[in-house]
């Protein structure tokens, strides 16, 4: 029997556990389903509660946003702030303004509305007005508000003011707003009066759920009403009710929900089901004392199953320490399958490391190659040095310049692997190249760069333009002894940067010239032998071009026969456009 379990599966293992210590005895505990089911009535109860207190609340705020609206009607009345904002000449039409549409305009929104509102009231800061009909006031009469200094002071423009005790004893809500003109001048303050009860009648109404529902300020105080129990245990209640929405005290449920802007809290009040008494506690005794027993069981079951595994683990480690040795698989459950693949991975990580040192080996000698090769280029540029000081010495001023910028050309050539360089430097070594050709064709060749400055500094393929210069300066010289090559850089309206190397030599015939530009935008390049190998580098600068900004930025050859010939070049550039100016940077050979 012990052999057979030993030789199951884990997975099987763990069936069996789950079977005989888990499902077996849950079983039996059919009275756990009791505690379940009231867990669901209360949860049931708790649902159709909050729904209630969400109809008495919107039935509020609908309440809420009429007197807003009626207050609005009146405070936007264009007309209304005319009359307000004009000085009260008796001798002109303002008495009829004020019998005929002023007055009106409030006593008919006393009458045309859902809620009983006590009073609408307008205080005006316009002294000349005359105060009657029971709606108009001098602002002065209410300066002496608790609520008037903060409210004034601050940017809102509605206010509501609670609990404000009439002679009658009642409570009086009030809503609050400031009356500015378009123009933006204040002229006074609406105000709208409506009675607690009037307000809060749904909540004091009998609801649906036929449950107690109170009314909290907003300092959570209660308004004394009802059951004078229930209000001594809600005035108990813990302060979940207002962060949770809900709250369980002493036998009752708590319900409660904020109403907007009164920043009132209405509360409702059920009282919970009693639990079935001792049967329950017993169920629950049962539960908790099956449930360590089963926990003392799995226990074992899993120190069994992991001290196999640590077994496994300290395999593993004595492998490792010994040199990636495998480990004999005495097993047959899933122990001995990872046995096995920990085996095949000690056996990969061998021959990586064996790799990594062949590897390793191979960079040392390629660092060692880079190193001793690199005492080359600087001899080259040291004796490049004598040569032009020498040349300088001797009185060959142009054949010493050129050996210089040669040196700075090489330098240029070899200096690191960065693939982009400014337009600054470009055509830094653009001029350095024109100094050589210069000692060979003299005043004969003219070249001449047009750039705005602030493109000096925008990022771009290295060696794009060299290759070009040297294309115009082999053809160019064709059918005439001087030429003159001219670049110019501008910022086109998309925001790209467009460089055009223009030279005035020979040209390109139209088929040529058709046969090129197709070339370049389909990248199919048809060699037909020597005399075309000038669009070998023309078709490299291609390339590299639609490489790193992509199809739509192919090379673009233009040209008249016996005229000029131009090589554009467009580059995407995400700055703002440079508007046309005359600061522009000029390099003349």
């Amino acid at each position: 029997m012990v052999r057979t379990f030993q030789a199951l599966s884990i997975k099987s293992k763990v069936t069996l556990a789950f079977i005989f210590f888990i499902l077996i005895p849950f079983s039996v505990l059919g009275l756990y389903s009791y505690n379940q089911s009231q867990r669901f009535i209360q949860a049931q109860l708790l649902a159709n509660s909050q729904t209630t207190a969400k109809q008495i609340k919107y039935t509020i705020e609908s309440k809420i946003d009429l007197i807003e609206s009626v207050s609005n009607n009146i405070t936007y009345n264009y007309r209304l702030q005319q009359f307000l904002g004009e000085p009260y000449s008796s001798d002109s039409n303002s008495l009829d303004t004020y019998f005929n549409y002023a007055a009106p305009l409030v006593n008919y929104a006393m009458l045309f509305q859902k809620i009983n509102i006590q009073q609408i009231s307008i205080y005006t800061n316009n002294t000349s007005i005359p105060e009657g009909f029971g709606s108009f006031y001098s602002e002065q009469k209410i300066k002496k508000e608790t609520w008037y200094d903060t409210f004034m002071a601050s940017e809102k423009k509605t206010l509501w003011v609670l609990n404000t005790i009439q002679a009658d004893g009642s409570e009086l809500f009030r809503y609050i707003q400031k009356m500015i003109s378009i123009e933006g001048s204040y002229l006074g303050v609406t105000i709208v009066d409506v009675r607690s009860s009037d307000l809060l009648e749904p909540a004091e109404s009998p609801n649906i759920a036929n449950q107690p529902v109170y009314v909290l300020d907003e300092n959570h105080k209660v308004i004394p009403q009802g059951n004078n129990d229930t209000l001594k245990a809600l005035d108990k209640v813990s302060s979940s009710l207002f962060s949770q929405g809900y709250a369980k005290e002493s036998g009752f449920l708590y319900v409660a929900d904020t109403l907007k802007d009164v920043q009132h809290v209405i509360v409702m009040v059920i009282q919970l089901p009693p639990l079935l008494g001792s049967l329950q506690v017993a169920a629950n005794l049962a539960f908790i004392l099956t449930f360590i027993v089963l926990l003392i069981a799995f226990y074992f079951v899993l120190k069994m199953t992991l001290s196999k595994m640590k077994t496994s683990i300290k395999q593993m480690d004595l492998a490792i320490e010994t040199g990636f040795k495998p480990i004999p698989i005495v097993r047959k459950d899933e122990f001995g399958v990872i046995t096995e693949k920990f085996n095949i991975l000690l056996n990969k990580i061998t021959l990586l490391l064996s790799d990594m040192i062949k590897k390793e080996t191979m960079h040392k000698d390629a660092q060692l190659i880079a190193l001793q090769s690199q005492i080359n280029p600087h001899f080259i540029y040291n004796t490049l040095d004598i040569f032009s000081a020498k040349m300088e010495i001797a009185g060959q001023y142009d054949v010493s310049d050129a050996m210089a910028d040669f040196g700075k050309m090489m330098r240029y050539n070899m200096d690191g692997h960065a693939k982009f360089a400014t337009l600054s430097d470009e055509l830094r070594y653009l001029g350095q190249y024109m100094t050589l050709q210069k000692v060979k064709y003299g005043d004969s060749i003219h070249f001449r760069v047009h750039v705005p400055n602030e493109l000096l500094t925008i990022q771009v393929l290295k060696f794009i333009l060299q290759p070009i210069v040297e294309n115009s300066v082999k053809h160019g010289f064709a059918k005439q002894d001087t030429l003159d090559i001219d670049i110019y850089v501008s910022q086109e309206s998309d925001l790209s940067i467009r460089i055009c190397v223009k030279d005035n030599g020979a040209g390109i015939g139209t088929t040529r010239l058709n046969e090129l530009n197709e070339q370049f935008r389909t990248s199919v390049y048809l060699a037909k032998g020597d005399k075309d190998r000038e669009s070998i580098g023309l078709g490299n600068i291609n390339e590299r071009l639609k490489l790193f900004y992509g199809e739509n930025y192919p090379l673009q050859l233009n040209s008249i026969e016996g005229q000029f010939a131009e090589t554009i070049l467009t580059l995407p550039y995400d700055a703002k456009r440079i508007e046309e100016n005359d600061n522009v940077y000029r390099v003349n050979y």
